[in-house]
């Protein structure tokens, strides 16, 4: 009599379904070489989903902010070799010495973060530059300006100029981006006591440019000088730096800048200088005498001329870059640095973002990048903010070259070895810790035009869900979201809040045409709170990220941005790439305009040849190569046993893999370590027996048998071939595949 399965193992069956599915190393990292490679371990699947971590920091959906483990702020840049590489604050020196609840008051920070870049989205981190051990005299270093230009000598000199602390400007030079770096003065370019230079009271935050005719310029300043006003400071200065870049050529002139308060910055464009700023947090509408909108509080700020040090010659063009809060972030300071990079203008900036990521409550910051629209020809900048989603991809990121491991969109629980600044190691701090790259294009779209933009129409409301993470609590308490219609109809839901972490509320809005209150909250018995709102979700299926954070321990903050904030008829006040909140003012309303679907544009063919993942590695255990999410679709893994050194491994041949995808390297124990990765086209026969799992080189009820108790779970079950249990070629096992594979066995 045949057996039936019961059914609490057809649930355990069901429940155990699994998803399956370039910058130059140094001469001391280990390459791979397929000639030294070595075949991966006999393994199956090696690490269950729900192992792997959910502790990453930065969104999965997002590219900003650029790094997804490190503080970092002020940001400035430089191109090098067809990399562009982005200099900053190292807030996390002070949030390691300061702790994370603590405020960022910065005076621990005495070096500069460095990272690179070849698409804008993958990031290579390289490490500290240990300003106090190179210029050991400093207090502080912060907000980096750097400049480079080939020499006599044929090697390209970089110029890092840096605030020390409020009370100079330093430098220190170095003919490699990353390394070498020494301080050529031994003591600050700048300060109050400079000969020439008076009544600036914090000759800081430098900023520099080298124009077209080869010639340096600095500005730099902030601060009341005698005789200046709130409107009219009177601080900044701009000097021309001598031929060496490390002296002065001219006389230090004022550029008047109104309501200048830090963060200056020198661009060249067409011809013409342009000196960016950010204003102080005064209300500028109430003075303002310029033929331009006057900017938000902190925001930032441009002027142009074509005589730099001729005061009367700068022209007040108007704000450039948004105030962080201004546009879904936190309220911060501001300090932006624009460059183009492979033929698009991107600015650079910081927020508060990460830091909300980790469920911290300091105000460390985190360096984002968004592409800006920069008129050359009129030298006119679009005012905008910064957005969550960040820069696109700006190139193609191919898996057939090498990468280094610390390239990388987004991380969960991993480890830097930055003993080669150049050749970084991510290391597992746990098992499930993954590492993940964006857009690698298998191969290219069969239809090579652009996609046409989601058609957004307006939408009624019938439910809001708040995606809570609470990061204080005084007590347990019943937390209440509401949010009111167009109508003014209060609709409101609540949730028991026992602790930190995360909780979702949904409200019922009864097929709303619009808000009047996006979402406010409130705490049983006036609990002090603090939460970050993550993300809201419409009527199911519309997920925005909004990243807020709410409180009820300081006025004004207990709720996201609603009609009373002063938008204009048409603003975006949340958005996605298939769904915005747009403010309407003939209905005074914040109303929804959405996509019914979004067009699956990868349409590209499989790759033609099998193809093998190949990585350096050391450790003892796996790493699972997830398609676009951690826990997605497995391309492939492989297994080592090399506890003591690098070695290459590579994986069984690939073949169903087309198109561009986002990859998550998933690693299965603490301390297994990868340096460098790349596909390769595979030299093996990509031929198998479909169902043979064990690989004895027939397919009979042994198999059969095999994969059930695989997926029930049974202790010490491997399946040796687990792509040969495919059979639904859908890239998971489940319970289907062994319904064909008994079909296959009957009927053949």
């Amino acid at each position: 009599m045949r057996k039936s399965i019961s059914s609490k193992a057809a649930t355990l069956i069901m429940s155990a379904t699994v998803f399956l599915s370039s910058l130059p190393l140094s001469a001391s990292a280990e390459s791979i070489s397929m000639t030294n490679a070595v075949k991966t371990l006999e393994t199956g699947i090696t690490i269950p989903a729900d192992q792997i971590s959910s502790g990453n920091y930065k969104d999965t959906r997002f590219n900003n902010p650029i790094s997804p483990d490190f503080f970092c702020a002020d940001p400035t840049s430089v191109e090098y070799n067809g990399r562009l590489y982005v200099y900053g604050t190292n807030d996390h020196q002070q949030f390691e010495a300061a702790g994370p609840d603590v405020d960022n008051t910065y005076e621990k920070i005495k070096s500069l973060l460095v990272f690179s870049t070849a698409d804008m989205v993958n990031w290579t981190y390289h490490g500290e530059i240990n300003v106090g051990e190179i210029a050991p005299w400093i207090t502080a270093s912060w907000a980096p300006s750097i400049v480079s230009r080939k020499e006599a000598d044929g090697k390209t000199h970089f110029y890092l100029y840096f605030s020390n602390s409020g009370v100079g400007t330093g430098v220190i030079t170095s003919t490699d981006p990353v390394t070498g770096w020494t301080d050529p003065l031994g003591h600050c370019l700048v300060t109050g006591d400079t000969p020439g230079l008076s009544d600036c009271p914090n000759p800081f935050d430098p900023g520099a440019v080298i124009d077209d005719n080869g010639v340096g310029w600095l500005s730099f300043g902030a601060g009341k000088a005698s005789g200046g006003t709130d409107y009219m400071p009177g601080s900044v200065r701009i000097v021309r730096l001598g031929e060496d870049m490390i002296s002065f050529d001219s006389e230090f002139k004022q550029i008047p800048a109104p309501y200048s308060f830090e963060a200056s910055e020198l661009n060249y464009i067409n011809g013409t200088y342009v000196y960016t700023y950010c204003s102080d947090w005064n209300n500028h509408s109430e003075q303002w005498d310029f033929d331009c909108p006057a900017p938000g509080g902190c925001g930032m700020v441009y002027m142009t001329t074509k005589t730099p040090l001729d005061p009367t010659s700068w022209k007040m063009m108007g704000e450039c870059f948004r105030q962080p809060g201004e546009v879904g972030f936190d309220y911060s300071n501001n300090h932006t640095h624009m460059h183009k990079f492979k033929g698009k203008w991107y600015m650079f900036y910081h927020t508060l973002m990460l830091k909300h990521g980790m469920g911290i409550t300091g105000g460390y910051r985190s360096m984002g990048v968004d592409e800006i629209v920069v008129d050359e020809k009129n030298v006119k900048i679009e005012d905008k903010g910064g957005t969550k989603k960040g820069a696109s991809q700006n190139g193609v990121f191919s898996p057939y070259e090498e990468h280094s491991s610390a390239e990388l969109v987004g991380t969960a629980q991993i480890d830097y070895d930055m003993t080669d600044p150049y050749a970084p190691i991510v290391s597992a701090k746990q098992a499930g810790s993954w590492t993940a790259v964006r857009g690698v294009q298998f191969t290219e779209s069969e239809d090579a035009s652009q996609p046409t933009a989601a058609e957004l129409v307006k939408t009624n409301i019938d439910t809001i869900q708040y995606d809570l993470t609470v990061t204080s609590l005084d007590a347990p308490t019943t937390i209440t979201m509401y949010a009111s219609a167009q109508n003014g109809v209060k609709n409101q839901s609540s949730v028991e809040v026992t602790g930190k972490g995360k909780y979702k509320v949904t409200v019922d809005m009864n097929s709303a045409k619009g808000f009047q209150i996006v979402g406010c909250f409130t705490a049983a018995n006036d609990t002090p709170v603090t939460m970050e709102v993550d993300s809201i979700t419409l009527n199911g299926k519309y997920n925005i990220a909004v990243a807020a954070e709410l409180t009820n321990t300081r006025e004004w903050a207990d709720g996201l941005r609603n009609i009373w904030n002063g938008f204009s008829d048409g603003d975006a006040v949340y958005t996605d790439d298939y769904a915005v909140l747009k403010y309407v003012k003939a209905d005074d309303a914040i109303e929804l305009f959405a996509a019914e679907n979004a067009a699956n544009t990868n349409n590209a063919p499989l790759v033609e040849k099998p193809i093998s993942f190949a990585a350096s590695v050391k450790g003892k255990g796996s790493i699972d190569v997830h398609l676009d999410a951690p826990t997605g679709g497995l391309l492939t893994s492989i297994a080592f046993d090399s506890p003591s050194s690098f070695t290459t491994v590579y994986s069984d041949p690939i073949s169903n893999i087309g198109g561009t995808h986002d990859l998550y390297f998933v690693y299965s124990d603490q301390g297994v370590s990868m340096q460098s990765w790349r596909f390769t086209e595979s030299s093996e026969s990509s031929d198998r027996l479909m169902g043979d799992v064990n690989m004895d080189g027939n397919f009979d009820i042994a198999d059969v048998v095999l994969l059930q108790k695989w997926l029930l779970a049974v202790p010490d079950t491997k399946l040796t071939d687990w792509k040969a249990a495919d059979l639904c070629e859908d890239n998971r096992l489940d319970v289907f595949d062994l319904c064909l594979m008994r079909r296959k066995l009957i009927y053949g």
